[in-house]
């Protein structure tokens, strides 16, 4: 292993995207496609790249423990830090889970509603969006992507989170949020503050393009059962697409699937 470290070091060069995905795509075909070791020209047949650059990739890969050589078969098989990351990545194995049980319920809604819908979750001060399934309305208005963050209180779905959470709690995010509202088109505390009381008075969120202009989100925030964790559901449309009586037919279908979700 120290020869290898070596020679690495030797040959260490500017990591850019494209060596990042190359590096990537080795690593994956390792895990998956050679489980007991794979040596370089199997390696690099399976995933099309030339000896010289697989070799240099795998010896990189290796000098960081994500791989290891074994020089008397020379093969390469999955490092032990790899696998210490992923014993770590089990702490949100739970949320992995809970967007798989969720899918289903997502996916009702934007076909029935013809509209892009996301599923998010609390993360300290933020809302991240873990799942989304795409409308088929020709004009999309899909204005999150997985693994999209915002201060609670921005969007319909954080908004909801964030009326989900005790007064203490809620006023406590407030002002640790308050100085970052401002950089979404200027959104103030107050403002903030409003849609939750419409939150608490209507049981849902509505963003009517104060965000991103012509773009309109509903939202609603529930308990998914058996797993005492509080999701947002949020559905968006342009802006006059989302006129009163769509946005009545919109909340009543994030309420009947979440109804079904619970029976």
């Amino acid at each position: 292993m120290s020869s290898v470290r070596t020679t690495t070091a030797k040959k260490a060069r500017p990591v850019t995207s494209t060596t990042l995905a190359k590096a990537s795509l080795l690593l994956r075909t390792v895990a998956r496609t050679f489980p007991t070791g794979g040596t370089l020209s199997r390696i690099a047949r399976e995933v099309g790249m030339n000896t010289a650059t697989a070799h240099r990739l795998l010896t990189a890969l290796a000098h960081e423990g994500l791989l290891t050589f074994d020089p008397y078969v020379k093969t390469y098989h999955v490092g032990f830090e790899l696998l210490d990351i992923a014993e770590s990545a089990q702490a949100v194995a739970p949320d992995l889970q809970l967007r798989q049980r969720l899918r289903p319920m997502l996916k009702n809604i934007s076909r029935r509603t013809e509209e892009s819908t996301y599923l998010s979750i609390r993360s300290n001060r933020d809302s991240v969006c873990i799942d989304l399934s795409e409308g088929t309305y020709p004009i999309s208005a899909n204005t999150l992507m997985v693994g999209a963050r915002r201060p609670l209180g921005i969007g319909a779905g954080s908004c909801s989170l964030l009326a989900s959470l005790p007064v203490e709690e809620g006023d406590r995010m407030l002002l640790l949020n308050q100085d970052r509202y401002e950089r979404y088109s200027g959104i103030t505390l107050s403002e903030v503050r409003q849609w939750l009381l419409e939150y608490r008075r209507d049981g849902f969120a509505f963003n009517n393009g104060r965000i991103i202009p012509e773009v309109a989100a509903m939202g609603m925030a529930f308990r998914v059962p058996g797993s005492g964790q509080d999701v947002a559901v949020s559905v968006a449309s342009v802006v006059s697409r989302m006129n009163e009586e769509r946005r009545r037919m919109v909340i009543d279908v994030i309420r009947d699937e979440i109804s079904r979700l619970q029976e």
